[in-house]
């Protein structure tokens, strides 16, 4: 690395800050933006430092931020933020910025690689909740004043909030294939200075190289159980919701090759794994309009299961459920119970 700074010629023509339409259409969007960041816990500081990326192209001062607010996954632009809100959509241009994001050794480590739990989170937890998150109306008349007029009420009993949607505008997949090219890495070497070092700070240079681990998990077969609750949430228009990360192919791919391996759970987290496959096999697609996200996972979902290896355990109750063996009480509901199973032996 020949400085200390990648993104020191970054190019900023993609805004077109002279071109007065743009900026209308730019400070348009940004509301939106700003509401979502507030539901994922950003600070005030954090949106104003997005915002001017947003409009401007401006960067974060990466060093006057080395010691705010370090514990925080969403403490202003992260590597998700970065590419999703740049306004060039070439992805020639855009992994070029991924790369040179990583490489940025005065951006913190957590900076960096925080976009990827915000992918997930983004693409699976709240995708499997609508693609929404409430708000308490109170707050938000404290931070974002005008939001308050604009957002739909949340139904009984949660009256006293608003409804936020979590989205990025069905570029998950996208972004997913911007930010993991590579889904054998585990691991990456980022360069760190001793301001921004994780756990081993720089000995005799400005900066030195640091491993750590991609992504700070990994999935799981618990897994099945959000993607169920997915399946059984009445179906929406709202964006997050439909852009649920797992419709495609190579997040897909990923989570199998975290689980392939993994023994069927037991005890109380065997429940939830059933009742996940249950609806997978029993989801009715016949009544399902073919480009539905829905079709397209489940359809994904079941060929997964059933064609690729995995531990012995696991594949008897993969059986169990495409021949019927799990039995489920309100199984499209918010409360279903497993009703009884023949466990193989």
């Amino acid at each position: 690395m020949s400085s200390l700074n990648p993104l020191e010629n970054f190019d900023t023509s993609h805004w077109k800050t002279d071109d007065k339409s743009w900026m209308k259409e730019r400070e348009k969007q940004w509301p939106e933006i700003e509401q979502m960041l507030y539901a994922l816990e950003m600070t005030k500081k954090g949106r104003g430092i997005v915002k001017r990326y947003f409009l401007k192209g401006s960067l974060p001062h990466w060093k006057k931020l080395h010691d705010w607010d370090r514990d925080s996954t969403v403490r202003h632009l992260n590597l998700l933020l970065f590419l999703y809100l740049h306004p060039c959509q070439d992805e020639t241009v855009l992994r070029s910025l991924r790369d040179q994001f990583m490489e940025h050794p005065q951006a913190l480590p957590g900076d960096r690689l925080g976009g990827f739990n915000l992918l997930f989170s983004i693409g699976q937890g709240h995708a499997s909740s609508g693609g929404t998150r409430l708000v308490s109306t109170s707050e938000l008349e404290k931070e974002l004043p005008l939001a308050v007029s604009q957002l739909p009420d949340a139904p009984a009993p949660y009256a006293h909030c608003k409804i936020v949607d979590i989205h990025t505008n069905g570029h998950n997949e996208r972004l997913f294939n911007l930010m993991l090219p590579d889904l054998s890495q585990d691991t990456v070497q980022l360069p760190v200075t001793r301001d921004t070092y994780v756990i081993r700070a720089p000995r005799y240079f400005p900066w030195d190289h640091e491993e750590l681990p991609l992504r700070a998990f990994r999935f799981a077969l618990y897994d099945l159980w959000t993607m169920g609750q997915w399946l059984a949430f009445p179906a929406t228009s709202s964006k997050g919701y439909n852009d649920m990360i797992f419709q495609y192919e190579r997040p897909l791919d990923l989570w199998y090759q975290d689980v392939a391996k993994s023994a069927a759970p037991e005890g109380k987290w065997l429940e939830p794994v059933l009742i996940g496959l249950y609806r997978i096999f029993q989801f009715d697609l016949d009544n399902e309009p073919d480009e539905s996200p829905r079709t397209r996972f489940v359809r994904r979902m079941r060929a997964l299961l059933t064609e690729r290896q995995f531990s012995e355990s696991f594949q008897a109750l993969v059986k169990l459920a495409k021949n019927d063996g799990i039995a489920v009480r309100n199984p499209w509901s918010d409360e279903p119970k497993l009703r009884s199973r023949s466990l193989p032996r």
